[in-house]
């Protein structure tokens, strides 16, 4: 039988602990959208003092700090997507006007003479048929999946600039009721937000450089290969190289593709090794600068091993999606800072 003292200890317990997890579940579907705007207000906090300094007013530095960032994110994105749609939507008219005319008529190699063989092959028609479908009904599926996942963006963008504005505002109070919370001195704390900040300072830094390094190499690239519009592609690639979810393959791969193809179909040698090189030179000078540079300019610049950066960046892509790239290494660096401090005394 429960006596009064067992009662009065674990019922409010219970109680405090079942609040907590429903809380975390309340916040869940915007706890990624929490984090951004958390690093978003720890990275524009000094322009934030800065504009407190001039105006004298909490309120508009912080509204004019989250008008400048939406701009600055946001409509870009929008402007290039727009861009992305109407270059796509450009190349699959090309494609299908090339398709819908005697496409092999000038091509004489191996490969064109069997897909002209295969061409009037019964049960190879009805395989490509099935292929086709299957491909149009994927992107059929994945483009309702976008246009349904609209307001969720909307909503999670909301979140983000409404909490930026908390943050802004509220920040060195909700700095100093963490270190209350947490019950460690205020020495200790310090340490902690430094090496915090140089870890930021490290991700920001790795990811800005990388892209900008990536969208140089990638527009140098298609300028060598004949690509046209080189610089716009090379901005393209770097706006894309900071989204964890796209990347800078999503440009360059069907670019390479495209030279390949019209070249085996227009028995073009010069295309067909244009393609093969574009390909080749994306995947060496492009690509791999995500695995090996990232984590390595990452490491220098806040300080943290190289390896628990990657480990950091391929854990939190697993765990928690796209952005995990981006939080991931925070979060494992800051893990290993704190260990570190707490061990030293």
């Amino acid at each position: 039988m429960v006596n009064q003292a067992d009662y009065k200890r674990y019922v409010p317990l219970i109680f405090f602990v079942s609040l907590v997890a429903l809380s975390f579940m309340l916040i869940r579907p915007f706890l990624l959208s929490l984090l951004l705007s958390s690093l978003l207000a720890y990275i524009c906090y000094p322009f934030y003092r800065f504009l407190v300094k001039k105006i004298n007013n909490k309120t508009i530095a912080a509204l004019i700090v989250c008008i400048l960032v939406l701009l600055v994110l946001v409509v870009p994105g929008i402007f290039l997507a727009k861009t992305l749609i109407q270059e796509s939507y450009g190349i699959y008219i090309g494609v299908k006007q090339q398709l819908s005319g005697d496409l092999l008529s000038n091509c004489e190699n191996i490969l064109c003479q069997k897909i002209t063989e295969l061409g009037l092959d019964v049960d190879f028609q009805f395989r490509v048929q099935e292929l086709v479908r299957t491909i149009t009904n994927f992107i059929i599926s994945k483009s309702s999946a976008v246009l349904l996942s609209v307001p969720k963006i909307i909503l999670n963008l909301f979140v983000i600039f409404f909490t930026l504005f908390y943050f802004l505002v509220d920040g060195k109070k909700f700095l100093k009721e963490i270190r209350q919370h947490l019950g460690i001195n205020q020495q200790k704390y310090l340490r902690v937000l430094e090496r915090l900040r140089e870890i930021i300072g490290g991700v920001v830094y790795g990811y800005l450089l990388v892209a900008l390094i990536q969208g140089s190499l990638g527009a140098l690239g298609f300028w060598i290969f004949g690509i046209p519009s080189p610089i716009f592609w090379g901005l393209v690639m770097s706006f894309l190289a900071l989204v964890p979810l796209f990347g800078t393959g999503v440009i360059w791969l069907p670019a390479s593709l495209i030279l390949l193809f019209t070249g085996i179909f227009q028995n073009s040698n010069s295309l067909i090794f244009k393609g093969i090189g574009l390909f080749i030179y994306s995947f060496i000078f492009v690509s791999s600068l995500d695995n090996f540079i990232r984590p390595k300019l990452m490491g220098g610049k806040a300080k943290v091993h190289s390896v628990i950066i990657l480990l950091g960046i391929l854990g939190g892509l697993f765990l928690l999606g796209p952005l995990g790239v981006i939080f991931g290494p925070l979060i494992l660096s800051l893990t290993v800072v704190l260990v570190n401090i707490y061990r030293k005394g």
